[in-house]
């Protein structure tokens, strides 16, 4: 039975077995460039600053390059790459993640939300939902958005 689900998956074109339990190793940074690029893009104003944090935050997550770090946020930037659920995206992160580098994650986000000196309700909401996907606690949650502010030097 189950060798005829695969030939059958195989057929119309999906893949069964390991690569649901084991991503693939490129997927983990397109999907923290998808998270970085979704919090500057919510409020509608996609900046230079925005992208240049969510560029040095990406290379420094997931250890490329700038470059590459660049060419992962374009990708992500293109409409026909949006995603329709974050969930598949957090699975991803939470297998190859230790709750410390989720945590970096979260903060990057607000890095990028904070870019503008302003959080919008939007951004607010994209990031505790992402936070949430990738079981960052709440505490951790606001800690890093304060850490965020003061790394900016916003006023409280």
């Amino acid at each position: 039975m189950m060798n005829s689900l695969k030939k059958f998956g195989k057929l119309i074109g999906i893949e069964t077995g390991t690569s649901e339990t084991n991503p693939n190793p490129v997927e983990t940074p397109r999907s923290v460039a998808i998270f970085l690029y979704e919090a500057a893009r919510v409020d509608n104003d996609v900046t230079p600053e925005d992208l240049k944090i969510a560029t040095d935050a990406l290379a420094r997550i997931v250890n490329v390059t700038q470059a590459k770090a660049i060419d992962l946020l374009q990708h992500a930037s293109r409409p026909e790459n949006r995603p329709t659920s974050y969930q598949p995206l957090a699975k991803i992160i939470n297998e190859q993640f230790s709750y410390e580098r989720k945590r970096q994650l979260i903060n990057a986000m607000w890095l990028v939300a904070h870019s503008d000196a302003h959080i919008d309700p939007h951004e607010d909401h994209i990031i505790r939902k992402i936070s949430d996907l990738l079981y960052v606690s709440h505490r951790d949650f606001i800690q890093e958005k304060i850490s965020a502010r003061e790394t900016r030097n916003l006023p409280h």
